[in-house]
């Protein structure tokens, strides 16, 4: 089970993101129900080594429309919930108050559980 906050009407928590032997722990991540793919921020992907500056050049290139951004395997883990070689997209993250975004594709393969009244966030899976 994770704690979940709510933060200026965002619905938060923290993940934890693993690339090879490089890991950062996330501490602003917003669980969001409307987003069908979880998402990095292209600083925080940097930071682990998961992109280049050039892949960071490409993606705020604004006169490429093809590339909003790049898709890599990462290790998610999100408190007990953790899913290996997961799909994470790395964008620009226009709030940069958040670190990222825990969308549905990682919240259905977990199973998850959002429990409003005691702010936490659980799965019947562990992938």
């Amino acid at each position: 089970m994770k704690s979940l906050r709510i933060e200026n009407g965002f619905l938060l928590t923290e993940m934890k993101v693993t690339h090879d032997e490089a890991s950062i722990e996330l501490q602003r991540i917003l669980v969001d129900t409307c987003s069908n793919f979880s998402v990095l921020s292209m600083e925080k992907a940097e930071g682990i080594g998961l992109i280049t500056s050039e892949d960071i050049k490409e993606l705020q290139d604004k006169n490429n429309e093809n590339k909003r951004s790049l898709i890599k395997p990462v290790c998610i883990s999100v408190g007990p919930l953790k899913i290996v070689d997961f799909p994470i997209e790395i964008q620009r993250i226009n709030d940069t108050n958040l670190e990222g975004v825990l969308g549905l594709d990682f919240l259905k393969r977990v199973g998850a559980k959002i429990n409003l009244d005691a702010m936490t966030l659980s799965g019947s899976r562990v992938i």
